[in-house]
C-alpha cells in the first residue's frame, strides 16, 4: 500500500466520491505538496503517518491498519476510510 497515496486523498490532494471503489492516482505535484512526514510502525501493528500539510500547516495523525482501515486526524477534522491494494 502506498501511504503517499493515503495522505493525498487524506489531506485532499485526490479525490474520491462515490461508495464504489475506485483507483487513485496520486500526481508528482501532489506528492511534492504532501511534503515530509515520519512513518512508523505501533505495537498494535498499524502503521502511523505524522506531519504537517505542507498547503495548510496543519498537523496530522493517521493509523493504517493492515486491513487498509485508515483513521486518525487533519487539523480539527476526525477522518476514517478505507484502503485496498489494487488486484
Amino acid at each position: 500500500m502506498l501511504m503517499t497515496s493515503v495522505l493525498a486523498v487524506a489531506l485532499g490532494y485526490s479525490t474520491v466520491s462515490g461508495p464504489e471503489a475506485q483507483t487513485v492516482t496520486v500526481s508528482p505535484a501532489a506528492i511534492a505538496k504532501i511534503g515530509h512526514f515520519s512513518q512508523s510502525i505501533g505495537r498494535d501493528g498499524k502503521t502511523h503517518l505524522r506531519g504537517f500539510d505542507c498547503r495548510t500547516g496543519q498537523p496530522f495523525d493517521l493509523a493504517v491498519a493492515t486491513d487498509g482501515h485508515v483513521e486518525g486526524s487533519v487539523g480539527i477534522w476526525d477522518i476514517s476510510f478505507q484502503v485496498r491494494d489494487p488486484a
